[in-house]
Order: structure tokens, then sequence, then C-alpha cells
């Protein structure tokens, strides 16, 4: 039975690292779509729960994601079948490229190509970021918290990883005992 779970989860993250184009952050809307809505592993609550855990680790948000919500779902069985499944595709497509990509980078329709790849990959996070914000901005204080975190960083340069545990720490006590 757990063999079978497995291989469901290494089929959902390999087609997540193969539809991925533009690294980590461009697989969230695709891992919400085939874990939250397609699979209903997951809740949304749940995923963006694993985003914040991710996000919070060394290491690339994508792959992070995978092993947390493997884990989440079926063990340290499921963590090592969805980090499988979401790197063998950028193995086997580096792998690829690598051995054409020197002859066909001065091309000029593979370097517009490349121009309209980032144009979506943009959309892509902008539409995660929307639905990130819709999901996990529930109250005043959340906002305050997104937008004073949002400024430290982007106008302040500040640490990320500083502002996520001052926003830890600040939730901690402002929620206490409000968990749902």
């Amino acid at each position: 039975m757990e063999l079978k779970k497995w291989q469901q989860l290494y089929v959902a993250f390999f087609k997540v690292g193969l539809l991925t184009i533009g690294g980590g952050y461009a697989m969230l809307p695709i891992i919400e779509r085939e874990i939250v809505m397609d699979k209903k592993w997951l809740t949304m609550d749940e995923i963006l729960e694993s985003y914040s855990v991710a996000q919070s680790l060394p290491g690339v948000i994508a792959s992070n994601t995978a092993v947390f919500v493997g884990y989440k779902l079926a063990g340290v069985g499921g963590a090592i079948a969805c980090a499988l499944g979401v790197i063998t595709p950028s193995i086997l497509i580096i792998l690829g490229v690598a051995a054409v990509f020197k002859q066909l980078e001065s091309l000029e329709i593979v370097q517009n190509a490349f121009k309209g790849i980032r144009i979506v990959v943009l959309a892509l996070l902008c539409h995660s970021m929307v639905r990130m914000v819709k999901t996990s901005i529930k109250d005043y204080m959340a906002f305050l918290i997104a937008l004073s975190g949002f400024v430290f960083v982007m106008f302040y340069n500040g640490s990320p990883i500083i502002t996520i545990v001052i926003a830890g720490i600040v939730g901690a006590f402002v929620y206490k005992g409000k968990v749902k």
C-alpha cells in the first residue's frame, strides 16, 4: 500500500517538475493545482504552511516543499518520492539542454523564446502571490505583519531570514490562543 502511495507522489511531483519553467517559485501554482485542486491531498492552508516552512529552510523552495508535502502525506518514503519526482525532470532536461545549448544560444529565435518565457514566469509568480495574499491575510494584524516584512525587505534590504524569524515571533504573540 505504501509503495503505491509513494509512486503516486513521485508521479505527481514528476509532473510538477516537468511542467515548470522558471525556477522554484514558478512551481508553486502548479503544486497548488496538482496537490490541492486535482488530488485534494492537502488544503490550501496546508500547502501555504508547506511553502512557509520550505521558504524558511535552506535550499530550493520547490524541493523543500516537495519533501515537506511528501513527509506530511506518507512519511520519510513519501518525502523521498516527492523529492526524486520533482528533481528527475530537471536533471533530464538539463542534461539534454546542456548537450545542445551552446550551439543554439546565439540563435535569435531561442533568445526571443526566452524573453516570452520570462514574461509568463512573471505572470505565474504574480498569480501565486495574489492567491497567497487572499488566503493568508485574514485580519488587520496579518496585513500589518505582511506589510512590515515587505517594507523591511524591499526598501531597507532587510534579510529575509531575519524577517521570517521576527514575523514568527510576532505571530506567536499576536495569535496566542487564537489557533483555529
